[in-house]
């Protein structure tokens, strides 16, 4: 089974990488949540997955901080069979600011406290 996990600062292009992969034949969730991740793979391991093409998830930010801190021991714990490919996906702070004030969309880490260039910073600083 082939595993694909897209991260990256929102607005990156994910959600279009994620569709992308999606149109090829991969069976895809958005924003689950890093503890789900084990009880996926077994799930999309069973032959009712068999004819898709592998399976695709968007993690990011949006998860809670101490879920994204225990990404990589939970990656490494899935099996040993499992073919993976994590994908990282950034943008510049200028990029990013553009295509959030383009489309008017609220960045997950931004609120009334919090402006949208202090929300990106602060994304980058949690995703590592």
């Amino acid at each position: 089974m082939q595993l694909v996990i897209i991260s990256g600062r929102s607005g990156s292009g994910k959600s279009t990488a994620l569709h992308q992969l999606e149109d090829e034949g991969y069976y895809c969730i958005d924003n689950l949540p890093v503890s789900l991740l084990p009880a996926l793979v077994e799930e999309t391991s069973r032959e009712d997955f068999r004819h898709f093409r592998g399976t695709a998830v968007c993690i990011d930010a949006r998860n809670a901080w101490k879920d994204l801190a225990s990404f990589g021991d939970i990656v490494d714990q899935l099996p040993a069979s499992l073919h993976r490919e994590i994908l990282y996906l950034d943008a510049d702070d200028a990029a990013l600011i553009k295509r959030f004030s383009e489309t008017r969309r609220r960045h997950p880490l931004s609120s009334d406290s919090t402006p949208l260039a202090e929300a990106i910073d602060k994304e980058r600083v949690l995703l590592g």
